[in-house]
């Protein structure tokens, strides 16, 4: 398997860029990743920290249409939280439980915690130097804790960069302690918090 990044200025697989701003980018994209030699196996993305959460979801999300059930993410990220991230494609996930925890970056750099199917979310200010993870992640142990479901799901509004939507999918990893999460997924579309999730083709 060659190289597979997003950096700045977006994915860039196996020597070949694509810039998802034009017209044709995500057509490109999807041509680029099923010429890779997945074979239904996991696969390796190497995401920078300033890499554009979007350009990192449409990544993985054409990986897993093109077989690859896990995506492992590296990112350098900060040192108390993973630098490694199992996520699962969105393509290669099935309605779950509606107790599910959904997460994000929003915007403003607060982050949400709701459930799958929506309703009332929990909603954090920002930190001193980004999104106050300390907080949303005991508001995360409980949610993940009160659901027998083992989905997840995390997300970041456009701007943010992923660096701050690893951090977060980290802390989701750390808040689950009895490990009941299988399978962590990355959203493709940043949802909107408090509103039920949409996967798969309605997203």
């Amino acid at each position: 398997m060659p190289e597979l990044l997003v950096d700045e200025l977006g994915p860039y697989l196996g020597g070949r860029r694509v810039d998802l701003k034009q017209q044709d980018g995500a057509e490109k994209l999807a041509k680029v990743v099923k010429e890779l030699p997945i074979e239904g196996k996991p696969v390796t993305l190497l995401a920078d920290r300033k890499a554009r959460t979007p350009a990192v979801a449409a990544v993985v999300y054409e990986l897993g249409v093109a077989g690859a059930p896990k995506v492992l993410i590296k990112t350098d990220g900060r040192d108390d939280l993973p630098k490694e991230i199992e996520v699962t494609p969105e393509s290669r996930v099935s309605a779950p439980t509606t107790c599910a925890v959904a997460t994000m970056v929003l915007e403003d750099l607060s982050t949400a915690v709701w459930p799958f199917k929506g309703g009332l979310g929990k909603r954090q200010r920002k930190g001193l130097a980004g999104p106050d993870l300390s907080h949303t992640g005991e508001t995360l142990e409980r949610e993940i804790a009160g659901c027998n479901g083992n989905v997840a799901f995390f997300s970041g509004d456009e701007p943010i960069v992923w660096e701050m939507t690893h951090n977060l999918a980290g802390t989701v990893v750390q808040s689950d302690k009895k490990k009941k999460i299988e399978s962590l997924v990355l959203l493709r579309t940043a949802p909107v918090a408090g509103r039920p999730v949409k996967i798969g083709s309605g997203s």
